[in-house]
């Protein structure tokens, strides 16, 4: 049986904990060192696969790059949640104060959505088409390197019902360029 591995993207311009990324944040040049220092310890794979967002498309070019392992398509899948652009680069004491009532709510409601975010349920069926892909690509290619986003990675791995699953993803720490292996 061949392995998965998970990896967070590398750190990106603007992050700060708390805040939702705008979709393209890129990886800072701290990101690109530490993922040019990971492609030297990587575990042996067959290829690496990645989110299309650009944080983790940059890391996982630079993995292969470095480590020689081939890079497969991006999986849109793989991306992270899609917020709401009204709380995208906003920090949480300044969100709009019906989209605070909207997170209190979310659980009890998993197909609501504030704005033009991603609905829990949504998020939910992407991360089992996910899971499905990738089971997928390891029985064709072999183990493979997966780059994705934290809450997702989280919920990649999780059993629990979306609407828990999310609340424990969002407390889940994840470090940048961890890899962990599922």
């Amino acid at each position: 049986m061949a392995d998965l591995y998970l990896m967070r993207h590398g750190h990106y311009v603007g992050h700060r904990p708390g805040y939702h990324a705008p979709d393209d944040a890129e990886l800072s040049p701290r990101g690109r060192r530490e993922a040019i220092v990971a492609a030297r310890i990587l575990p042996p794979v067959a290829a690496i696969v990645s989110s299309p967002l650009p944080r983790a498309l940059q890391t996982a070019e630079l993995l292969a790059q470095r480590s020689g392992f081939p890079l497969l398509e991006p999986v849109p899948d793989l991306r992270e949640w899609r917020s709401p652009t009204a709380v995208q680069g906003l920090p949480p004491d300044e969100f709009p104060k019906d989209y605070a009532q909207w997170r209190l709510r979310r659980t009890l409601d998993p197909t609501s959505r504030y704005g033009d975010g991603e609905s829990l349920q949504e998020l939910n069926e992407r991360a089992a088409r996910a899971r499905a892909q990738l089971s997928t690509f390891v029985d064709r290619e072999g183990t493979l390197l997966v780059v994705s986003h934290t809450l997702f990675l989280s919920l990649l791995t999780s059993v629990e019902p979306a609407a828990t699953a999310f609340s424990t993803a969002a407390r889940n720490q994840w470090p940048f360029l961890e890899v962990r292996s599922c």
